[in-house]
């Protein structure tokens, strides 16, 4: 994650954000379904952590947030990240995918 979009968000988060593209990899790994993005903001227009870079994203266009734009969303990032939405949204995805021997 670029040093800018750390200091905005802090350290903790930023490295929380390492952690889910850690757990993504790991899910990967184990299920076999590949989950490219966790969704950082659902409402309007919806903003993504791309796994593969580490890069936060508009989903529709996969172009990189600019740091105004970053921000400015930053306050929403982090409520949801604070308040385990972006976890439960992640939890929920995983529950579609059947485990081995399921």
């Amino acid at each position: 994650m670029e040093r800018e979009f750390r200091k905005i968000l802090g350290e903790d988060l930023a490295n929380y954000l390492e952690l889910l593209r850690a757990k993504l990899a790991f899910a990967e790994e184990l299920y076999g379904v590949k989950m490219n993005y966790v969704p950082l903001i659902t409402e309007g227009e919806i903003v993504i952590l791309d796994k593969n870079d580490g890069k936060i994203k508009w989903l529709k266009t996969k172009r990189p947030l600019t740091l105004e734009e970053f921000e400015r969303l930053a306050g929403k990032v982090k409520e949801n990240l604070e308040s385990g939405y972006v976890e439960m949204l992640l939890a929920m995805n995983m529950s579609c995918v059947h485990g081995p021997g399921e």
